[in-house]
């Protein structure tokens, strides 16, 4: 703890970030070598935790929450009579979904690309103003294929989304603060220890549950308006709008470092560097290397967490964008029911992400969280899938519970943030990550025929398979950090991959200077 006492903290001199070790440089996480500074501890660690938590965490939480809420809207809309009033016919509807997914995926590398150039919180609130603007534009959309190419739109700017957040939580760049080094870094940093991130990462992606929330009760609303405008076209300029706003304090106040932070001060931001420090945080300067790109591709790891990711989000990914319609079905075609009736989905998405994530603040590992989450999606997977049409209840439990898969991607998310050390490997393995979970939102969607009406049972049978499978992806990965940890452990150096440590033996990369490393699980 930093407090009571004064303690001394010491930080790389900028003449010694650029030399080489046995383990290498730069981007590795190597104990400094330390000149020193001192000022009074009179700080509580846990009350500047605390201050972090609530100038950062809720505008993070709105970011997430007014991404996944565009995904809700569209989910309520059809059953509010846009697929009539757009002719959409056949399969139209999913591919507006997948068209969406489809854009999001090869705009991962672009986005990553900004916001290694630019500000990550000007990145991130510029996007969103955007994409604010083209739900706006979406209420005016006269065609099935001008919903398709506003879809797809939206997802090329609401891709910065995952790697934006999970930078500004595990960011990428090692930074100093100016009262200790007269010339910084360009800076991109992270405020969370490694143990840490896990439950922040649970709450800001506790803004999907509000969007179900929050969507559900927008489109109740909007279906009792009495002028010409279709309820579904006001629900998108509402939304819109208010994107816009939330964007703007994002551009204009929100901090992407400490070092930006005007509600620090000086001796709390050095506290927090010391933090870090202390942590092996792992943070890296701001500089991709293709080599770093490559060792990232051919990790097990990286493989694994996609898998895990796929098979995770294929059940949300469903029941994000069709829960409504099956509800619907379910309650004889009251849409207005079916919106009231889809809102407990986000109190489960919530209840699901608080207790994975304080398991995992508790000191569980990770993989017994995803398993003990994944349990009820699989049970609810398999009472959509297997129960007769007659038990509404019961079908109606089944899609509640389902929505307990929202839970493992942002623990795999935290996975990532603590266990891809460097700069390069967070970008690369946080767009890899992002990629799978659009490949799984558009698997998922695609699953839904129009020849499968109104049942889906090639759906709900997909639901439980992949749920399955991933719970022993998620017992691979644990044994993978295990294997690596026990490895490192034996030849005292800092656990990586195989093809790591040879690059280092042949002096091909400088990377994981610090032998004490070890994979958070």
């Amino acid at each position: 703890m930093i407090k009571d006492e004064k303690f001394e903290v010491t930080i790389d001199s900028p003449t010694n970030y650029d030399r080489q070790d046995k383990y290498g440089s730069d981007e590795s996480n190597r104990a400094p070598s330390r000149t020193s500074a001192r000022w009074p501890a009179s700080i509580d660690e846990r009350k500047l935790v605390r201050k972090i938590d609530w100038s950062i965490i809720p505008i993070l939480m709105a970011a997430y929450f007014l991404q996944f809420l565009d995904k809700v809207i569209y989910n309520y809309a059809s059953v509010m009579g846009m697929p009539k009033e757009l002719g959409m016919k056949g399969n139209d509807f999913s591919w507006g979904a997948t068209a969406f997914f489809l854009a999001y995926t090869f705009s991962e590398l672009p986005q990553a690309a900004l916001i290694q150039k630019y500000r990550v919180t000007k990145v991130l609130g510029g996007n969103i103003f955007c994409w604010g603007i083209v739900l706006c534009c979406t209420a005016a959309v006269k065609t099935s294929h001008q919903m398709i190419a506003v879809r797809a739109l939206l997802g090329c700017f609401e891709a910065v989304i995952t790697p934006a957040l999970m930078f500004v939580l595990s960011g990428p760049e090692r930074w100093i603060s100016k009262s200790v080094l007269t010339k910084p870094r360009m800076i991109t940093s992270a405020w969370y220890q490694r143990n840490e991130a896990a439950p922040r990462f649970g709450l800001w992606y506790c803004g999907l549950g509000l969007g179900q929330i929050i969507g559900g009760a927008i489109s109740f609303g909007a279906q009792h308006g009495k002028n010409s405008f279709q309820g579904w076209r006001l629900m998108f300029l509402i939304v819109g709008v208010f994107n816009c706003i939330v964007a703007a304090i994002i551009y204009f106040w929100l901090a992407g470092t400490p070092e930006e932070a005007t509600f620090l001060s000086s001796i709390e931001k050095e506290a927090i560097a010391q933090r870090l420090h202390d942590d092996h945080s792992g943070l890296g300067a701001k500089k991709l290397r293709v080599r770093s790109i490559f060792e990232t591709f051919l990790d097990s790891q990286t493989w694994l967490l996609c898998l895990l990711t796929i098979l995770n989000v294929i059940p949300s990914g469903v029941i994000t964008t069709y829960s409504a319609i099956l509800i619907k079905n379910m309650v004889n075609g009251d849409s207005k029911k079916a919106a009231l009736l889809n809102m407990p989905s986000g109190i489960f998405s919530i209840v699901a992400l608080i207790f994975s994530t304080y398991t995992v603040r508790k000191g569980y590992q990770r993989w017994f969280a995803i398993i003990l989450a994944v349990i009820p999606t699989l049970i609810g997977a398999c009472l959509m899938s297997f129960l007769p049409k007659s038990n509404k209840a019961g079908l109606l439990i089944g899609i509640y519970l389902v929505n307990f898969a929202v839970a493992p991607y942002a623990i795999v998310l935290s996975a990532a943030g603590a266990n891809f050390r460097g700069y390069t490997r967070k970008v690369a393995g946080g767009s890899i990550i992002a990629a799978a979970f659009s490949i799984a939102n558009i698997i998922g969607p695609q699953t839904f025929q129009a020849k499968d009406a109104p049942n889906y049972y090639p759906a709900k049978i997909t639901l439980v398979a992949s749920t399955s499978c991933s719970i022993l992806v998620a017992l691979a990965l644990r044994l993978l950090y295990g294997y690596r940890n026990a490895r490192a452990e034996r030849l005292g150096e800092p656990a990586m991959s195989h093809l790591e440590a040879k690059a280092i033996r042949e002096r091909m990369s400088v990377d994981f200077a610090d032998p004490g490393y070890r994979y958070e699980y």
